[in-house]
């Protein structure tokens, strides 16, 4: 595991006797998703290489589908969510600068707080901004092409297809996702995407993009 990330790992919660009362209390949980994801990075993303971006920001747009999950009784299946914002210029000590997210309105208020527990452990880091905000989700995979468009504009991201020797996009294995216990490899796209609210603005073309599908939960759940 690298440095950095083992520190971000380490910060929710910090101690193994903390980690060992707060897996005491909480409820058992899995989440199962599929993400189109971009960010402003060139193709592709240093962060998962370092917890520094190419730039002196890491503005994103991560969509994510979940296929199957539940936090306690509550099921997550269905539900579509968009995550924006900026990691900042280096998040190795758990910090970010602004987290979004974005949840349809057909998401009952339990789903959200179930689906954002969830989500604070694969990505282990302390935004300086965060917002929760409701808006419809398109989100689909057609060939070579990924399309998620988020409310009437506000958010939308395009991808195509980086394709390898084999005519299909170019796959990275063996790389971790965040705190994600497993996934099925980076599939590497290019992405025109942009986000504009609660004080986020960007646009960027030609910029990093991939699809993943993740796996993960408490350890009842392998």
């Amino acid at each position: 595991m690298r440095p950095w990330m083992l520190a971000l790992m380490m910060l929710v919660p910090a101690a193994p006797i903390a980690r060992a009362q707060a897996a005491e209390k909480e409820p058992s949980w899995h989440f199962n998703a599929q993400y189109i994801e971009a960010c402003s990075c060139n193709l592709f993303c240093s962060c998962y290489m370092d917890a520094k971006p190419d730039k002196d920001f890491c503005d994103m747009n991560n969509v994510i589908r979940v296929k199957s999950g539940h936090y306690g009784d509550v099921k997550l299946d269905g539900m579509k969510i968009w995550m924006s914002g900026n990691l900042g210029a280096n998040f190795a000590k758990g910090e970010a600068e602004a987290v979004i997210l974005t949840f349809e309105p057909s998401a009952s208020q339990e789903q959200v707080d179930a689906a954002v527990k969830c989500l604070a452990h694969i990505y282990p880091v302390k935004p300086k901004q965060t917002a929760i905000d409701r808006a419809p989700i398109l989100w689909e995979v057609q060939g070579d092409t990924a399309h998620a468009k988020l409310g009437d504009g506000q958010g939308e991201v395009m991808l195509t297809a980086q394709k390898g020797a084999n005519g299909r996009p170019v796959v990275i294995n063996n790389l971790k996702y965040w705190g994600a216990d497993h996934n099925k490899g980076f599939n590497l796209y290019r992405s025109e995407h942009h986000y504009k609210g609660h004080g986020q603005d960007y646009s960027f073309k030609d910029a990093n993009g991939f699809t993943i599908e993740i796996d993960t939960g408490s350890p009842a759940n392998g």
